[in-house]
């Protein structure tokens, strides 16, 4: 773990969670304690640091900052910290006001980030030219999530026990990891540019990209067999590639020498055997890679009966033994 924060080359880290409340916020404070002096910028892609959970009502952590350290706040926690902070920089989205701060004691706070993908990676920006060395963002495992951009050095990916039975989270994990590990797109850089500036499947005839003028494969499926008659020899897909679609589209994508080019894996929204299928039988790349770094586990299930922390860290990293898996409750014994 040490590696991975400390690193010149992983300057904006995004922890993101298989399930609700996963300990994403008890990692990034971990992170800031044991890092404090790494000039942080802290956000979330929605409100995080509450103190209770909204459909439990159970306590949650806030975020813990150190002296210096930046984040993103909006006005009722900018009222509550007065003297405590120094106002940086405001901006307003759609009707919304934000503000970007920087503490000047320990605090303890809420924090919060605009909606959008383009304004979060506004906001990193922002961060950096306010004087920030790393950007830590509280994500989601979403492929429109800022933490699927480009702008995103490494992922954290928590595994919570709220998730469901240990077998559960262990298929989920195989899931992942088969994404994680699917190999980046080989491009030249204006080809990479043209797919990445695409919001709609393209095809490839005699090396050029073409739009097919569809952006989902779903209700489309007709049409996309019959552009795959045509020996495509490339196609891209920045949506989402399901089940249901797959059932439909399966022979036609594995019968040919097709490749296929997904914007992130995280576009493959298949069940693990198909995804297993997919991978063994057609040419697949993604523009972005999977950037999970590092797996931290959280034995604590809200609203669920605990599972015994040994028990279920012991059975992870049994199921994947090839893996690094840093545990929220040691690291918190570690540093008490």
């Amino acid at each position: 773990m040490k590696n991975l924060i400390t690193t010149r080359a992983t300057r904006n880290i995004a922890l993101v969670g298989i399930s609700k409340n996963s300990g994403k916020t008890s990692l990034l404070n971990a992170i800031l304690a044991d890092f404090p002096d790494l000039g942080w910028a802290v956000m979330t892609t929605g409100i995080d640091g509450e103190e209770k959970d909204l459909v439990f009502k159970t306590h949650k952590p806030q975020v813990s900052l150190h002296p210096g350290m930046l984040f993103c706040c909006d006005a009722q926690s900018l009222d509550a910290h007065g003297s405590k902070i120094q106002v940086l920089s405001a901006l307003s989205i759609r009707g919304r006001k934000l503000y970007l701060a920087k503490a000047l004691h320990p605090l303890k706070t809420q924090i919060t980030g605009p909606s959008s993908v383009l304004q979060q990676a506004k906001l990193i920006a922002q961060f950096r030219a306010l004087g920030a060395k790393k950007v830590l963002v509280d994500g989601s495992l979403d492929r429109k999530s800022i933490a699927m951009e480009e702008t995103i050095d490494a992922l954290i990916l928590l595994i919570g026990a709220s998730y469901g039975s240990i077998e559960q989270i262990i298929a989920e994990l195989k899931r992942l990891i088969m994404l994680r590990d699917l190999p980046q797109a080989q491009l030249s850089n204006y080809q990479f540019r043209r797919l990445m500036r695409s919001d709609e499947i393209l095809i490839m005839h005699n090396s050029r990209w073409k739009s097919c003028k569809i952006k989902s494969l779903i209700r489309h499926e007709k049409q996309l067999l019959q552009l795959l008659e045509r020996k495509t020899r490339a196609l891209y897909i920045p949506s989402a590639l399901t089940d249901s679609v797959y059932e439909k589209l399966g022979k036609a994508l594995a019968s040919s020498d097709l490749k296929i080019i997904f914007r992130h894996p995280e576009c493959i929204k298949l069940s693990r055997l198909y995804l297993q299928t997919l991978v063994q039988r057609c040419q697949i790349s993604c523009l972005i890679p999977f950037k999970i770094k590092a797996f931290a586990l959280n034995s604590t299930a809200i609203g669920k009966d605990a599972i015994a922390a040994d028990s279920f860290r012991q059975q992870i990293r049994a199921a994947f033994p090839e893996e690094n898996f840093w545990d929220i409750m040691e690291i918190d014994s570690a540093r008490s």
